[in-house]
């Protein structure tokens, strides 16, 4: 749909679940963006328990309902166009978690590109707010290994140097959002090398096209590869965890998580060798026994023969 029709559903729709949840709004869109297929928002905290979703299925005057917790998608009626219908994915997120939602989800594809830099360091960003992850536990148990840092959304631009008015702004251009994500403190232009991508990042690269303007034609076209920043070469994994722990005040949840770690590998492995030994005498005590049945073949024949 076209910008203005599409301006003009969400705000109606905004409207309408107002008056059924204490927070609403809609992700900031991705910059230049000329046609949208459906509306997002998120809301927080009904003012109905349980929340009301026929209720605001005839709000909105929507022909369909799709019920997927935590999202409930609505078929709204497209402006002027009889039988045609416009999507509004209506996400509900914890309250907690509201402004950083709002911040993850918009400006399109900025967090795909800023995730692609922040992974080789040990951090993550999701839907929940941004993690640090455990090395020793993540190549057995990836979301084990994960540890909450926070889910402010400014605090986590800083951690980052990024500036903070991205979060009531809108980018002008595609090109000032990669510029902005070229200038994380994490960025390496190494991360965005096609035949080195991880399987996600592949996958982003073949369905958002954004993502793949950026490491196809942005990062090269910069020659941002001869332009290392020294912080950031020297940068290691181990200096990220160290100081996302001391800054996010998680060493000792750190230790205690990977001492339980620890201990609950030592069990597992306990029981593996338990079962191991079990195992082999169970064979040895059967090979015994074989070998004492046929011991006895022999003096047997020879009674028979007496």
């Amino acid at each position: 749909m076209p910008p203005a029709v599409y301006r003009a559903v969400r705000e109606q729709c905004l409207e309408q679940v107002a008056s059924f949840f204490q927070r609403a709004a809609c992700p900031i869109e991705a910059p230049e963006k000329t046609a949208f297929g459906d509306i997002d928002l998120i809301v927080s905290d009904t003012k109905i328990m349980p929340f009301p979703v026929d209720s605001l299925a005839r709000a909105l005057n929507a022909k369909r309902t799709i019920q997927s917790q935590p999202t409930y998608c609505f078929a709204v009626p497209y402006p002027g166009r009889e039988g045609n219908y416009v999507q509004v994915d209506v996400h509900v997120c914890e309250s907690k978690f509201f402004d950083w939602d709002i911040f993850h989800q918009s400006h399109g594809d900025l967090w795909n590109l800023l995730g692609s830099s922040i992974r080789p360091f040990g951090l993550t960003a999701n839907n929940t707010g941004l993690h640090v992850r455990i090395p020793e536990i993540e190549n057995y148990n990836r979301k084990k290994s994960l540890i909450f840092l926070t889910a402010e959304s400014h605090t986590v631009l800083d951690f980052l140097h990024l500036d903070r008015a991205i979060l009531s702004r809108s980018f002008d251009t595609v090109d000032s959002m990669f510029e902005f994500a070229c200038s994380n403190r994490f960025f390496r232009p190494e991360a965005y090398i096609r035949p080195d991508l991880k399987a996600n990042d592949r996958k982003r690269l073949a369905q958002r096209e954004l993502y793949r303007r950026f490491v196809d034609d942005y990062v090269p076209s910069r020659n941002l590869r001869a332009q290392q920043i020294d912080d950031v070469v020297e940068l290691t994994r181990q200096e990220v965890l160290d100081e996302a722990l001391e800054t996010f005040n998680k060493r000792s949840e750190y230790g205690a998580r990977l001492q339980a770690w620890r201990e609950e590998r030592e069990e597992l492995a306990h029981k593996q060798a338990s079962r191991e030994w079990r195992n082999r005498k169970a064979a040895a005590d059967e090979a015994y026994a074989d070998a004492w049945i046929k011991s006895l073949k022999p003096s047997t024949q020879m009674d028979g023969l007496g």
